[in-house]
């Protein structure tokens, strides 16, 4: 297998073109120096462009807000997947695609997680929720919420990051997911169901409207600890 270092210097000579400031001769050097670095040690580019990321997940892609994941590894151009480990509760929910994307995607999942729980703690606080007189209603009305919450943070994602989506890095990402974890379980969201309250989904929306999503995601760390909050 191949050592960090040796992928490190790589990927360093892959992004020797033209466009970063080389001359023609450069990059044709560097391009050549790659090839013959991944011929000699058996890599693919995607084995060195193709990173992944993990966020805990508490669900296993049966959550109300499990598909809010698939909207983040599309604006993100990430495939996403969880993966279970034996006899520990939740799993691992991750990302693969090109850096930055998964380390993006994972960052939104903890973020966004935060944000729901803390738009649900604030709704099972109003009076609509506790009007309700049965677990099952409740059950109902939370589900109801949390479908408006995500169905407004999915929009405004696709939004912020509509200029940077692209769909052969999204193929890409799903290639290099599926070959990774062959067998794994892609994310797939629970089986929809009819609205039974349709204020539950409305305040649901309106949550999701307050959450902040900081636009400045695609550099450092520090940039991207500005997303998130409400």
């Amino acid at each position: 297998m191949a050592s960090d270092s040796i992928k490190k210097k790589i990927a360093a000579l892959l992004k020797m073109t033209t466009a970063s400031g080389c001359t023609e001769a450069e990059a044709l050097a560097a391009a050549e120096k790659a090839a013959a670095l991944m011929r000699e040690h058996g890599l693919s580019e995607a084995d060195i462009t193709i990173g992944q990321a993990s966020a805990r997940s508490a669900s296993k892609g049966q959550s109300a807000r499990d598909d809010l994941w698939k909207i983040v590894a599309y604006c993100t151009n990430t495939a996403p997947t969880f993966v279970h480990e034996h006899g520990k509760r939740g799993a691992e929910l991750v990302f693969v695609g090109r850096d930055p994307g998964p380390e993006i995607a994972a960052y939104l999942v903890a973020v966004l997680n935060r944000a729901v729980d803390t738009g649900i703690a604030e709704f099972k606080a109003g009076t609509f929720y506790r009007r309700r007189r049965s677990d099952a209603t409740r059950r109902a009305a939370v589900m109801d919420f949390t479908m408006g919450m995500v169905g407004r943070l999915s929009r405004r994602l696709i939004e912020i990051f509509g200029p940077s989506i692209d769909r052969q890095a999204n193929a890409l990402a799903k290639a290099a997911r599926d070959e990774r974890f062959a067998g794994a379980l892609p994310v797939s969201g629970p089986s929809g169901g009819k609205v039974r309250f349709d204020d539950a989904v409305c305040s649901g929306w309106a949550a999701g409207n307050r959450v902040n999503l900081a636009q400045g995601v695609a550099g450092g760390t520090a940039e991207r600890r500005q997303i998130g909050g409400l």
